[in-house]
């Protein structure tokens, strides 16, 4: 009887491949292995870890961004529904490529707000995968327990963003905003108290419609953005060290964002 209810729970959380490839992947269960390795590897040999990433890249970030042109222009209504981005900000971004041929001094700017922005995107898409799972595992989240649990994600990213921006960049292709380290040190305490306040009644009151075992798809999730925006944050306030902005935004998190894209991606033209 026993044996059977769990195979029922597993069931109902409805994957979108199978278990292994969805939590993994999909998921971002490799999310530990990976940095550690990335850590370890980076510290021991920067060039050599450099050419991996960039290999990687040529298997997963480069077929990401192409994914996401072929979602975008493949069908007309897309691209009439998607038209801010399919005609404006394409526009905006040849413009800007034009800009930064002639004005050398706007490639640090640009830069800068890549590697800014990228991690709010990585959230972004961490959440609506989260918020998916949890629907499909039978949840039905009123607007309180959305809004406590996108604020969540919210604050795990500023986090970040405060320890890019503390101090003085050792990049010369990053502008920092120099905030100063105590009042960004404070800042940084302030929304960590606040993430596990929102994160302890937003998924409390999940688990109250689901129970836990079939959010499990959701808390690995959950775990990921943690491991990917607020252990570095503390670890930086902890040791008193600054998040290298440049390998870590660009580096192992664009991949396993990269790999995380292609994974829904390939499952929804699948059923279009």
């Amino acid at each position: 009887m026993h044996k059977t209810l769990r195979h029922t729970e597993r069931a109902a959380i409805a994957w979108i491949y199978n278990p292994w490839v969805d939590l993994i992947v999909g998921c971002g269960a490799w999310t530990a292995p990976l940095l550690l390795v990335s850590y370890w590897t980076i510290a021991s040999n920067t060039r050599t870890w450099s050419v991996a990433f960039y290999a990687l890249a040529l298997f997963f970030n480069y077929p990401h961004y192409m994914a996401t042109i072929y979602r975008a222009y493949h069908r007309a209504e897309d691209f009439e529904k998607y038209r801010i981005f399919t005609v404006h900000t394409t526009g905006l971004i040849l413009l800007t490529l034009v800009l930064s041929h002639f004005w050398m001094q706007l490639l640090p700017w640009i830069f800068t707000i890549y590697i800014t922005w990228s991690p709010w995107h990585y959230s972004g898409q961490n959440y609506g995968l989260f918020m998916m799972f949890a629907r499909r595992a039978g949840a039905d989240p009123d607007k309180g327990t959305r809004q406590a649990l996108y604020g969540a994600f919210v604050a795990s990213y500023l986090m970040l963003f405060l320890g890019f921006h503390t101090g003085h960049s050792s990049d010369p292709l990053f502008v920092s905003l120099g905030i100063p380290a105590a009042v960004s040190r404070w800042e940084q305490v302030v929304l960590g108290v606040g993430f596990v306040a929102l994160s302890a009644y937003g998924l409390w009151k999940l688990s109250r419609q689901t129970g836990w075992r079939r959010l499990l798809p959701s808390l690995t999730l959950f775990s990921s953005q943690v491991l990917w925006f607020l252990v570095p944050t503390a670890i930086a306030l902890l040791r008193r060290m600054e998040i290298p902005q440049t390998r870590y935004s660009s580096g192992v998190l664009a991949v396993m964002h990269s790999a995380q894209y292609l994974w829904i991606t390939s499952w929804r033209i699948s059923v279009c």
